[in-house]
């Protein structure tokens, strides 16, 4: 008789014995089910208890280490104000205080800035849990909104008025202040031109009696480094071509009130030019017959706005001949020796890209066909970094805006681009 056959009489004839001596497999208990047995949470009111056993992963592991990461999971929540975990008979008691709901936001002693501009700016909301933080963060950011208006003796200050069940009011109290001015202008390094002259180009002015006519003599970081910019393109345009702001220092004096600027410059050598070539990638493309759309004239000073210039009407003109994906780059060689520049415009061709959308951020109160009839361009013509440019700059000189800068984004596909123009209005006082 074979094993087999054995094992199987034996079956017949003691199954209840045999069945009765195996071992019993459970199914095991699912993860929530175990958690729920093993972690009592107590003090929650609106979080529910499941949520509060959900931060401790991976389910069923209880150890120290588990239960250190829980702690620290539940306190980044911000949903609770105090977290303590301890164990009693076998299992995990999770005590929490819950953090108050925000009743209302409500601002006092703001006259220049609206509610509404304040309320979009903090990020603690009506109906929201509270947090000390968030609103240390908040009244940070309340003082710098004002002191981007040049308000810089601005005292922000933060009260939290309890409410019945677990609410609060959040209350911001303003001091406003008065206009930071700016009390002097100087400058380092320039030789070539004067404090005055220099003080001609850029926005930035100082106090003085006619001052409540404008506000530009009201400090403003932005304004301050958009005036490094300027100096350096009048230096450029004047023949400095290695010419630097490097640095835009500024200060607040107490005893006068106001900011002191300095702006420290490095202007190196002046530049004519000293001979001017024209080449072209592009078959059949005379690159010589550029030569009459240059502004740029051998033995004249280096300038930067006459070379861009000239590289827009080439690119322009290129197009008009049938060549619009053609690109203009101007080149330059140094002799620091003689003090000239080699100037050279190379004619290539560029990728086969198309404007796909124009999308306009920015304007609350200029309507979009005030700015899209700036650009010569529109969607579906070809890009051309040259009119973007110009475009640019006809925005700039319609002293609308405070910025505008012109970049792109990827469009639908590979030879599509989007045209985002960013701007940021000037205020109307």
């Amino acid at each position: 008789m074979s094993v087999w056959r054995a094992w199987l009489i034996a079956v017949a004839m003691y199954g209840v014995s045999i069945a009765a001596s195996l071992p019993v497999v459970l199914s095991p208990q699912p993860a929530t089910a175990q958690a729920a047995d093993m972690i009592v949470v107590e003090g929650n009111r609106r979080v529910e208890a499941d949520t509060v056993r959900s931060y401790f992963r991976p389910a069923g592991r209880f150890d120290q280490p588990a239960i250190d990461d829980a702690l620290k999971a539940l306190i980044e929540t911000g949903l609770f104000q105090d977290v303590k975990i301890n164990r009693a008979g076998g299992r995990i008691v999770v005590s929490v205080v819950e953090s108050p709901v925000i009743g209302r936001i409500a601002f006092e002693g703001n006259k220049k800035i609206k509610d509404e501009q304040l309320t979009a700016e903090v990020q603690s909301k009506a109906r929201g849990t509270f947090s000390r933080a968030m609103v240390q963060s908040d009244t940070l950011r309340i003082a710098e909104i004002y002191r981007r208006s040049g308000r810089y003796d601005v005292r922000v200050t933060p009260e939290i008025i309890e409410q019945p069940n677990n609410r609060v009011d959040l209350i911001f109290t303003i001091d406003e202040g008065a206009k930071t001015g700016v009390k002097s202008v100087e400058f380092i390094g320039n030789s070539a031109f004067s404090a005055s002259r220099l003080r001609d180009v850029i926005k930035t002015h100082e106090s003085n009696l006619l001052s409540f006519l404008g506000n530009n003599d009201i400090y403003d970081p932005d304004r301050v480094e958009a005036d490094r910019d300027l100096i350096r393109r009048f230096y450029l345009k004047h023949g400095f071509a290695d010419a630097q702001v490097v640095a835009a220092l500024t200060e607040y004096d107490p005893e006068r009130k106001g900011f002191l600027v300095t702006f420290k410059i490095e202007e190196g050598q002046q530049y004519r030019i000293g001979s001017i070539d024209f080449r072209s990638s592009i078959p059949n493309f005379d690159a010589s017959s550029m030569r009459s759309y240059s502004r740029v004239s051998i033995g004249s000073l280096y300038n930067v706005e006459s070379v861009e210039k000239s590289v827009e009407e080439m690119q322009i003109e290129a197009s008009r001949r049938g060549y619009a994906f053609a690109v203009v780059r101007p080149g330059g060689d140094r002799n620091f020796e003689a003090h000239t520049v080699a100037i050279v415009f190379n004619i290539d061709e560029g990728p086969r890209t198309y404007i796909e959308r124009i999308n306009i951020r920015g304007n609350t109160r200029t309507r979009d066909y005030v700015i899209r009839r700036e650009f010569d361009i529109s969607e579906g013509d070809a890009y051309n970094r040259a009119l973007v440019d110009r475009a640019e700059r006809r925005l700039k000189n319609l002293d609308f805006f405070k910025s505008v800068k012109i970049s792109t984004e990827p469009g639908s596909s590979s030879d599509r681009v989007v045209l985002i123009v960013d701007l940021e209005e000037k205020s109307t006082g």
